[in-house]
């Protein structure tokens, strides 16, 4: 207890002691009346009891005001004495409070059974303080994007204030954005991160302390440099490592080229240093669809686990929520379920626009291709026209080839150009030479998957220069002759040879055996499932929160409104591309869309955490920033708690009461 201050010196305790002694003594104290002569015995009496009471000292009687007069003398001494339960004073002048409230900060395995999050921002206010009143001090809360919570000050409630409002999130967590914010205001310069948008202004660049507080699930950050700032780290969490078995992996998939079923497949992973079992329970609409009791998942490792779902797609017309749940309780719940959607395929519409090309439409007429797709043929003359303008212009085609023709300008959808170029600057082309022999293609990239080009003939062809970011799907001796490139959330598709041509005497001639060879018809299925996005259904596995989720409205419209699992509503407007983009799914859980023009069900889209990291609760010794390990500090941050506040109120009270009392002449 800081029962003295040194700032009142001796004298000063000395006046304060003799308060209380001489209220004593005024009621000690005799009235000595003046002698008065009356002219009447009337006043006799009331003289003679006053000679009994001329003398200087009188017997103390009881008096309410009296015992209120000394106690608030008493209690304004007690406040001088400044009493306190006394801690240590943290030193510094500038403080940077970085507390990461990414998802794993949910767990409940902190002292006295409170959320991570909870622990740290009682820690940061108890060290809040314990600082110096002149200290100023910074809040920064993180998880995959950071959020200067409080900019320095000296008002220390109101880093309390602002330190209560952090909130948690189910985010992954990435703390380079943070540290780029607290470096900023810690060094010299500006600091400014592209990506990010991260711009701040240093205006007086001083040392500070850096306090991060997290569970220590963070990927490191390579180069950077703390440079002024002194960082210590807070491990939160309990060290011994507490059981959680969560999903980290959900997918749910079908194999295109079959009638066979559907499946959901789901990762479940043990952080625990013991091996578990759990049950599984797979929901269709809300509704038990299967269960697995007693699941093993050996300790720290993981274990694979499917589900059919083919009885789902009979009657299969209207969008299905799957979920997959972990029904056993641990101390992180975020983990313990995954959404799924699975909708009925919509066909995508697609026109080519060709003079005469038997091979695209033997290609593009296959029964496979009728069940994803709409074909539309028109001659090149069609982009004339005013219905072709019109289409384009309401976004009815998801997919547009032109054959050896060049529109005016670029639609508002995906394009496969064939023996020529996009009417655009950036897209180039060299003169035809030939034949060409075909080097390497790459067989990564979705459109072409499962083609083989290795005996493919060519007879002319012409180099591609394609955008900056373009991607060479086949090179040849020639150059790159076919390229893709991104658009504007779109994707154009050029083929630097033509498959045929007609000559001035209209003789068709071949350019290329490639469309009698069986990789043709597979490249033109993977062009309508990737380029269009077509599918014999379609299923969303989800995005992370936090996430900008950008899809197309299944109907084309020109307003829809996202509704999310909490029930909070957001009216969204297409983007030039006819995307839609949502910006606001924090939360795990299915998001409603709803076409505003026809008031009915667009689509669902989900969300999912499906983080590794977050995962694994295990709380880490050491970070690594930059070329620095900061290692963990686990003392208790010490607090004082000061008592003479409330002292001071009391003694506003007693005050109040004693001059109520003297006014309302109330005798005790």
């Amino acid at each position: 207890m800081n029962w003295f201050s040194s700032a009142i010196p001796w004298y000063g305790w000395t006046i304060l002691a003799m308060v209380s002694p001489l209220i004593l003594l005024l009621y000690f104290l005799k009235l000595r009346r003046t002698p008065v002569e009356v002219p009447s015995t009337y006043l006799w009496t009331k003289t003679i009891e006053d000679l009994h009471v001329n003398s200087i000292w009188q017997r103390l009687r009881n008096s309410l005001l009296l015992l209120l007069q000394l106690m608030l003398a008493l209690l304004l001494l007690l406040a001088c004495l400044q009493p306190g339960c006394e801690g240590e004073k943290i030193q510094g002048k500038r403080f940077i409070f970085m507390v990461d409230n990414s998802s794993s900060m949910s767990a409940e395995d902190a002292p006295e059974g409170i959320t991570r999050l909870q622990y740290s921002k009682d820690q940061i206010r108890n060290m809040i303080d314990a600082m110096d009143s002149s200290a100023s001090a910074m809040i920064i809360s993180f998880s995959n994007e950071s959020d200067v919570v409080q900019s320095y000050t000296t008002d220390k409630s109101v880093l309390k204030r602002k330190l209560s409002s952090i909130k948690q999130t189910q985010r992954s967590t990435d703390m380079s954005e943070a540290l780029t914010a607290a470096s900023g205001l810690a060094n010299p310069g500006r600091t400014s991160d592209r990506e990010s948008q991260i711009d701040i202004q240093v205006a007086e660049a001083l040392a500070a302390k850096l306090f991060i507080f997290s569970d220590g699930g963070v990927a490191e950050v390579p180069g950077f440099s703390l440079g002024n700032l002194e960082a210590e780290y807070r491990p939160v969490g309990s060290f011994d490592i507490p059981h959680n078995v969560g999903i980290t992996a959900f997918s749910i998939s079908r194999d295109l080229d079959t009638e066979s079923g559907v499946q959901v497949f789901v990762r479940l992973q043990n952080s625990d240093d013991q091996d578990h079992a759990v049950s599984i329970s797979v929901f269709a609409d809300g509704e038990l669809y299967d269960a697995s009791a007693d699941v093993a998942v050996a300790k720290e490792n993981s274990t694979l686990r499917s589900y059919d779902l083919t009885q789902l797609l009979e009657n299969f017309d209207k969008p299905i929520q799957v979920e997959v749940r972990i029904e056993d309780d641990d101390v992180y719940a975020a983990d313990n379920v995954a959404y799924g959607v699975i909708e009925p395929a919509r066909k995508v519409n697609v026109l080519v626009c060709t003079e005469y090309n038997r091979y695209l439409k033997l290609a593009l007429g296959t029964e496979r291709i009728q069940q994803l797709a709409n074909v539309n043929f028109e001659s090149s003359k069609f982009l004339d026209e005013k219905e072709y303008a019109e289409a384009v212009a309401l976004g009815t085609y998801d997919l547009i080839l032109y054959d050896q023709c060049v529109p005016e300008k670029m639609p508002e959808c995906s394009t496969i150009f064939i023996g020529a170029i996009p009417p655009t600057d950036d897209w180039s082309v060299g003169d035809k030479s030939g034949p060409t022999i075909i080097i390497d293609t790459l067989v990564t990239h979705p459109i072409m998957s499962a083609v083989q080009m290795g005996n493919v003939i060519i007879v002319e062809s012409q180099a591609l220069t394609g955008p900056k970011g373009s991607i060479n799907l086949m090179d040849s001796t020639e150059g790159s002759i076919m390229s893709i490139a991104s658009r504007s959330g779109f994707q154009d598709l050029v083929l630097g040879f033509p498959l045929e041509e007609i000559n001035e005497e209209g003789d068709v001639l071949i350019n290329s055996d490639w469309p009698q060879k069986l990789g043709f018809p597979l490249f033109v299925q993977n062009c309508i499932s990737w380029l269009g996005g077509a599918a014999k259904f379609s299923s969303s596995n989800g995005s992370s929160p936090g996430e900008l989720i950008q899809f197309r409205a299944r109907i084309p419209t020109q307003s829809l409104t996202v509704k999310s699992p909490a029930g909070s509503q957001l009216n969204l407007q297409p983007r030039k591309d006819k995307t839609f983009i949502y910006s606001a799914a924090e939360t795990i859980g299915i998001y409603e869309t709803t076409n505003n023009e026809t008031n009915s069900l667009d689509q669902l889209l989900a969300v999912n955490l499906l983080d590794t990291r977050e995962s694994n609760l295990v709380v880490r010794d050491e970070l690594n920033i930059g070329y620095e390990e900061i290692s963990k500090k686990t003392d208790v941050v010490p607090a004082r708690k000061e008592y003479w506040t409330w002292v001071i109120l009391a003694a506003l009270i007693v005050l109040l009461i004693e001059w109520y009392i003297y006014n309302r002449r109330v005798l005790i």
